[in-house]
């Protein structure tokens, strides 16, 4: 009876688990295509480095890492458990093939019981976090996720309960078989591989063996029974990306993450993203597969500054809305319904301008996320809908767009005046020397602004004390429209890359260098989404090979502390670290102090994303927060690789007085000193 009765039950619940889970399917597929079935060998190795190895979350915030670690892995390998403890409805001393304990399953049933005592053990300091500590990055930072901060959270502390449930269960269950069965030899043969539930036995032995069966039998019904309940919570909370997180690994994005989709302009009907159905279904896996953690907002510069965006928020703000509209998302992939789904959630409705243009597409979020959500992508498609579709963006911004339309520059300054920094250095000009293996690209922060064009000086000096063969564009090299991409002005984008390309391909430049992770990661990835491939060279890289060569000679200097400040644009999107730092540890009286956030946990300048054009509130600039967090390693020169880094940062040290105390250097200007 009691055989027949749980396998109903198994058949409702895997009824109600399949017909849930075929609708999200069919979701899913209501999205808009992509392709991500390539490179499958790198699919399967993010899978093992990211979803089985949890390397996001053994070097990310601890104790919280590992303890996540020790579930998901608690989970692996009680599965065997959870299907042993199905099949004994219907046969008492069932074991999975291979499994019986004179086979492989005397170690694994070692490790099942070590696991079981692990995983209650991370369940306890999970709801310790939950009930009393109260972290912010679990509950919501305000004001961003103000909508978070302020719903219940009961289904993390159920699911958390469902887990130490299932776990001590099936302590209770092999514990309450070692007494009832004692002297049978299956049995037998269990007992010396059972550490954990060989104690609990201890304690039930004095109940006498009938006590001990009942307590066996009851145990073994609640673990089935909260195994089956958690199974169908599962697709219907945040707990989905149990059931999705591996397969959004394996669909994570290969081609450079420093590149944005190319947008085909003269073959699409919309021009960014306005409405819940024109997501791609990666973009949707991402929505389901939100742990919730927060590790992304914790990281996200324009949360820490009290912007309204906290990547968190957003994702969920988006897949609430997902959901409220899945029956119409079907339906018009069914063909019984046509037209947009939803209303336009880009303004009032759902996702508010401030909260995209709060962006500095820095991708800390990512970094950060342990499952590869891809936020960045969402929110320049949602810019792309403001800015194309429905114009409209910050005031500051229409000079922007026009200075770059008709002087080829953000800065709106004459395309003339590019290369008056090298008035008397010598400079050859590629049009003069079309065979010289260097295209230096200098930019349009290193040829207007002021205090980069000392910069761009110095780089100047060294590869000419080198003997690099070397020249550049002058007054004609085009900006790249990398502010432009980010802003969402793909059209204006477009343009100048190929404009760029075609003056790149008239004088046949292969070799180029860039002293601007933004001008790197856009020649780089993105041009050749216009058929444009160049070796690009970064400064740091190409000093530091100078200096192995012995072409640059590097001197001593007074001892100096210095902290370096890693640019996003080299680090997270190019993983660009190392090299900047190698070149500094080589100048002989450097002392590298590093920040607390550096490398993959660096934090923005503030600038990217188009916030150098941008006016931010004064008690919301995120160049305050990353020169406190500079100066708290008391350093003698603060070192930057990006002209944006150079501005904001000097912004920061002059809003905190620290101009005087503290020198803020680029990487090439601290090389050049040491060899003059």
């Amino acid at each position: 009876m009691s055989s027949l009765l749980f396998a109903l039950v198994v058949l409702v619940a895997m009824g109600l688990f399949v017909h849930t889970v075929y609708d999200r399917v069919r979701l899913l597929l209501a999205s808009r295509p992509i392709d991500r079935f390539d490179q499958l060998a790198e699919r399967l190795k993010a899978v093992l480095v990211y979803a089985f190895g949890q390397k996001k979350f053994v070097t990310g915030e601890q104790p919280a890492g590992w303890m996540h670690f020790f579930i998901f892995w608690g989970f692996v390998i009680l599965g065997l458990q959870i299907v042993t403890m199905f099949a004994r409805a219907f046969s008492e001393h069932f074991y999975v093939p291979g499994f019986a304990p004179h086979l492989l399953g005397g170690p694994f049933l070692v490790l099942r019981d070590l696991m079981e005592v692990i995983v209650s053990a991370a369940i306890l300091l999970a709801l310790y976090r939950w009930l009393v500590s109260h972290p912010p990055r679990l509950f919501g930072y305000r004001p961003a996720e103000t909508r978070l901060a302020g719903q219940s959270h009961w289904e993390a502390v159920v699911i958390l309960l469902f887990i130490l449930t299932i776990m001590s269960g099936g302590l209770l269950y092999d514990g309450g078989r070692l007494v009832y069965l004692a002297g049978n030899p299956s049995l037998e043969a269990e007992r010396p591989w059972e550490p954990a539930s060989a104690v609990v036995g201890a304690l039930l032995t004095p109940l006498g063996a009938a006590w001990a069966k009942g307590i066996s039998d009851v145990a073994w019904w609640v673990h089935n029974l909260v195994v089956l309940a958690f199974l169908n919570l599962l697709p219907r909370s945040k707990h989905f990306h149990i059931l999705t997180s591996i397969p959004n690994v394996f669909f994570r994005k290969l081609e450079p993450v420093g590149a944005l989709s190319l947008m085909d302009l003269e073959n699409t009907e919309t021009f960014g993203t306005s409405h819940i159905d024109q997501f791609t279904w990666k973009q949707t896996l991402d929505m389901y597969s939100c742990t919730e953690c927060g590790r992304c907002s914790s990281h996200c510069p324009a949360t820490l500054s009290g912007k309204p965006l906290a990547p968190r928020q957003l994702l969920l703000n988006l897949r609430d809305y997902l959901y409220e509209h899945q029956q119409e998302m079907i339906n018009k992939r069914l063909g019984k319904t046509d037209g947009e789904v939803g209303e336009n959630i880009v303004g009032e409705t759902l996702i508010h301008d401030d909260v995209l243009w709060a962006c500095t597409t820095c991708r800390a979020c990512e970094e950060a996320c342990p499952v590869l959500i891809e936020y960045v992508d969402k929110i320049v498609d949602m810019r792309r809908h403001l800015v194309q579709e429905e114009a409209r963006f910050p005031a500051e911004l229409t000079r922007t767009f026009k200075a770059m339309e008709t002087q080829s520059n953000p800065w709106g300054l004459s395309y003339e005046k590019r290369a008056e920094w090298a008035e008397g250095l010598d400079i050859p000009l590629v049009a003069e020397h079309p065979d010289a293996e260097y295209l230096y690209f200098v930019g349009c922060a290193g040829s207007f602004d002021e205090r980069n064009k000392k910069t761009t000086i110095a780089f100047a000096k060294l590869l000419k004390k080198a003997g690099v063969s070397f020249a550049i564009l002058g007054p004609e090299e085009p900006c790249n429209g990398e502010t432009a991409r980010r802003l969402g002005n793909e059209y204006l984008f477009q343009s100048m890359a190929q404009t760029a390309i075609g003056v790149f391909t008239q004088y046949t430049v292969k070799k180029i260098i860039v002293n601007c992770p933004h001008c790197f990661n856009t020649i780089k990835n993105e041009f050749p989404q216009f058929d444009g491939h160049y070796e690009v060279i970064h400064a740091a890289e190409l000093l530091s090979r100078l200096v192995r060569e012995g072409k640059l000679t590097l001197q001593a200097q007074p001892p100096q502390r210095v902290t370096y400040h890693d640019s996003c644009y080299y680090g997270r999107y190019n993983d660009i670290y190392d090299t900047p730092r190698e070149i500094l540890t080589k100048i002989p009286g450097t002392q590298l102090q590093e920040m607390e956030r550096h490398k993959h946990t660096g934090m923005c300048c503030g600038g990217g994303g188009g916030w150098m054009w941008m006016e931010e509130p004064h008690d919301k600039r995120v160049n305050h927060l990353r020169v406190a967090q500079a100066l708290e390693t008391q350093p003698d020169t603060i070192a930057v690789s990006c002209p944006f880094c150079m501005i904001m940062l000097g912004d920061g040290l002059k809003a905190k007085s620290d101009e005087e105390t503290v020198q803020l250097l680029d990487v090439v200007e601290l090389v050049g000193n040491s060899t003059s």
